[in-house]
């Protein structure tokens, strides 16, 4: 179209020309036709480029708008991934670290006929409401090393109670430190713990010879395979510095467990033996003692500088079946325990049972038990603080009962019917004295 429309033009020039020019030599006519022919080839050429350059650009246009699409979908690609991977790295976080803790509101009722001076005078009935919060933190920091911290509240760091007595005039509450410790895994069947520890060794279903309360200090070997148990432990009790001609060595608790449980058929049969030794305790000033009071252990010497009058050696033997009655859990116990330094006041024995477990909704649980505790039979610094107030010289019994109306919720009611100075008569020549001692506990853990 381009070409004819050239042509035309050239044809209205010459017909413009004068009638000599039309008298021109069929030279100059011919040389006009090659100029017009190269002219209209040009104008091909350029149309044809023109054309590709126009395909070209719509194909980069169409390239164009295919990249822009990818480049978008690539961003919200990489969005969702970046969330999935901080996603990731939470869950990740999350599933090393557990935290775990409890909340309880105790009223407490105690009648104690032991005198407080030579007349014969007895403290009145007591009543009180405490409470104790704890909080537990478990850090897996490697494949097979655990790190534990805890918080408790307490009443003047005392190691068996984390109790606070609401008192005070709304005055703050202490909150000590109650556990830090490393569980190092160092084979399938082994444990290395180090630090201020939960109780490394196994205890009866309801003991009292230990209060749950007392975390230990130092180090211990935890040893678990098949139905073979077993512990061996390093505390620290006091640590001692002074003059070259002092004692300077530090009062310790050594001791070791080894133990069974055998499956009877649904039920299981636990066998432990545990013996634990004081070393330079005996006779020592200070005492290893808390807040100067040897709980009723035999001492010599005057307040503040008394000390213990016999070591501890103990040997204790556990005896437990955990089965069931019917539908419920049934647990049955006997343990005896004897101090191998002293001649006499020194056995320790208690049994009983517990029927139910109070832990899912609507379960409940009761039992009861019996314990003696002669005065050097035991360490009495980690005795139960409860029964009898935490001293030895002991004899009674204690029921309990609880029932959870939700998981993690459970109403406990216990009762220590207990008697003090059992064997031997305290200073003001009193023997066999009543203690009695009601809990109604509030609990709440998560």
């Amino acid at each position: 179209m381009k070409n004819l429309m050239i042509a035309a033009a050239v044809a209205a020039a010459l017909s413009q020309l004068p009638a000599a020019a039309h008298a021109a030599s069929q030279d100059d006519l011919a040389q006009i036709r090659e100029q017009l022919q190269g002219l209209m080839q040009r104008v091909d050429k350029l149309e044809q480029e023109n054309q590709a350059l126009k395909s070209e650009n719509e194909k980069l246009q169409a390239e164009g708008d295919y990249l822009k699409a990818e480049t978008k979908g690539l961003r919200k690609d990489a969005a969702t991934t970046s969330a999935a991977v901080g996603a990731v790295k939470g869950t990740d976080w999350a599933s090393k670290v557990t935290v775990k803790g409890d909340m309880r509101y105790r009223y407490e009722a105690i009648s104690d006929d032991t005198a407080t001076n030579a007349a014969g005078v007895t403290t009145a009935d007591r009543y009180r409401d405490r409470i104790r919060a704890r909080l537990n933190v478990e850090a897996k920091a490697t494949d097979n090393i655990l790190v534990g911290i805890g918080l408790t509240t307490t009443e003047g760091g005392d190691p068996r109670s984390g109790n606070q007595s609401l008192t005070g005039v709304f005055n703050r509450k202490s909150v000590d430190l109650d556990l830090a410790y490393f569980d190092w895994k160092f084979a399938s069947w082994g444990n290395l713990v180090g630090g201020k520890m939960k109780q490394p060794f196994v205890k009866g279903a309801q003991n009292l010879f230990w209060d749950n309360d007392v975390n230990p200090e130092g180090l211990a070997f935890t040893v678990s395979s098949g139905i073979f148990f077993g512990s061996a432990y390093n505390f620290w009790l006091n640590e001692i510095s002074g003059a070259e001609n002092t004692p300077t060595s530090d009062a310790m608790m050594h001791g070791a467990q080894v133990g069974l449980k055998l499956p009877i058929g649904g039920s299981t049969l636990t066998l432990a033996a545990h013996y634990y030794d004081l070393s330079a305790a005996q006779g020592r000033v200070p005492a290893p003692i808390f807040n100067g009071s040897a709980n009723n252990n035999t001492t010599i010497g005057t307040a503040p500088n008394i000390a213990l009058a016999f070591d501890y050696e103990v040997i204790d033997a556990l005896v437990q079946l955990d089965t069931t009655l019917g539908s419920l859990p049934f647990q049955v116990w006997a343990e005896a325990a004897q101090n191998q330094d002293p001649d006499d006041n020194d056995t320790a024995y208690s049994g009983g049972f517990l029927l139910g477990r109070a832990s899912n909704s609507k379960t409940w649980e009761f039992g009861a038990m019996y314990q003696k505790v002669e005065k050097d039979a035991l360490y009495a610094q980690v005795i139960d603080s409860d029964f009898a107030g935490g001293f030895s010289d002991n004899d009674g019994m204690v029921v309990r009962v609880g029932f959870a109306p939700v998981r993690n919720w459970v109403l406990n009611a216990t009762y220590f019917l207990n008697n003090r100075n059992v064997d031997v008569a305290n200073g003001f020549g009193q023997t066999k004295v009543d203690y009695d001692r009601l809990q109604l506990d509030f609990n709440v853990k998560f």
